[in-house]
């Protein structure tokens, strides 16, 4: 209590000039502090205006996690810059569920198709994860950072800002890139975008702009109504929330690839009845794949390289057998195809080729597993996998 009095006393004797100059500064800081408030949300109210705008079709769930992020960002004096990126992955791979927003022009910039990993789900996302080698997208806050030229070209580095969700972004290598199997005219063709290896990849024709937009500072958030993510994101609660739990991100739904994939065809060359990177698959275009079959195509076999800018389908045991007794045309249309390592813009990449073995002349079931027949080559042993194969599936 005598420091109290003592304080009291020594501001008592102090000259005037030395109080006038302390006692307003306490004001001006209130005066200032309520100001940046009152500024900041009647920012947030007019970015929820522009976010609400019905033709921008933005689910209000999305909206409000949206502003939530906001809020949280500025009360922790995260810095970003006037762009803002959003994914709604509750949506399909066949809507347009990217928005690109300026906020201090208030203005859509973009809005277009994403893709989401290959082990996240078909058509619909319904697995995320933060695990390295998982093939799913991850959710949560991401800050963008510089651009470089990678084998997909132009892309953008993502830092994962939500701890178990997105965090190891960066060691899964999960950037922002261009790819054929995110256009317009793919989805319309085959009903649903290709599927990354985790990364959310836009239209090629819209790549540098949009990667010249974002870059460098920007918010992106990855939305789905994730119930884990949701209570445990510190951009979703800025008063930090304890769980006795350790985060983790994994949806309670898995994901079996080994269930959910077909086998393939691939020329034995071997004899020993085991796929080896040498031997080529078995492969037609997807449009002939359509004109023989009258089905629609499965993505889930296409190859994930185009040929020539041709799609391919890897053909199954069933559909080879009625190839038997076809005409000349029909098995002039077999391709035999390999993946072939290329040094692109410095890094490894993986492209597609097709290898001849001359003209077919038949192709037969006598036993369990097929033979190919040739004009001028020994006959091949055909074999059935329904192990991983990297170069195939989207």
């Amino acid at each position: 209590m005598w420091k109290i009095w003592l304080l009291a006393f020594h501001f008592f004797w102090m000259p005037e000039e030395i109080k006038d100059k302390l006692l307003p500064i306490k004001e001006d800081h209130v005066a200032n502090t309520q100001q940046t408030t009152d500024f900041q949300q009647a920012e947030i109210r007019a970015i929820k205006n522009l976010l609400e705008n019905k033709a921008f079709a933005l689910d209000p769930v999305v909206i409000d996690k949206v502003l939530i992020t906001l809020q949280c960002a500025n009360e922790n004096e995260f810095k970003y810059d006037n762009i803002i990126t959003i994914i709604d992955y509750s949506l399909p791979s066949s809507h347009k569920r990217l928005w690109v927003f300026d906020l201090n022009a208030k203005k859509l910039l973009f809005h277009t198709y994403v893709t989401h990993g290959l082990n996240s789900g078909t058509l619909f996302s319904s697995y995320f994860s933060n695990k390295v080698n998982s093939k799913a997208s991850s959710i949560g806050i991401y800050n963008t950072e510089k651009s470089y030229q990678g084998r997909h070209g132009l892309s953008l580095r993502l830092d994962g800002l939500d701890k178990g969700f997105n965090d190891n972004a960066q060691s899964r290598a999960i950037v922002m890139h261009g790819s054929w199997y995110a256009e317009e005219n793919f989805i319309k063709k085959y009903g649903r975008a290709g599927r990354s290896w985790g990364c959310p990849a836009v239209p090629l024709r819209l790549v540098k702009p949009i990667i010249d937009t974002i870059k460098e500072n920007s918010l992106l958030v990855a939305y789905h109504p994730d119930e884990q993510w949701t209570k445990q994101s510190k951009f979703l609660h800025c008063v930090p929330v304890h769980h006795d739990n350790a985060f983790h991100s994994n949806s309670k739904k898995t994901w079996t690839e080994a269930v959910l994939r077909e086998g393939i065809l691939f020329a034995d060359l071997n004899n020993n009845g085991r796929r080896e990177e040498n031997e080529p698959i078995i492969g037609i275009t997807a449009e002939q794949y359509q004109q023989l079959f009258h089905i629609k195509v499965p993505l889930q076999r296409m190859l994930r390289r185009q040929i020539n800018g041709t799609e391919y389908i890897a053909l199954t045991d069933k559909e080879i057998k009625t190839f038997e007794n076809k005409q000349q045309e029909i098995l002039n249309s077999v391709n035999f195809i390999i993946p072939e390592i290329k040094m692109l813009r410095g890094y490894y990449a993986t492209e597609m080729k097709i290898i001849s073995f001359g003209t077919i002349k038949e192709i037969k079931y006598p036993l369990k597993y097929g033979i190919i027949d040739f004009n001028e080559k020994s006959p091949i042993h055909l074999r059935t996998t329904n192990k991983f194969v990297r170069w195939i599936g989207l």
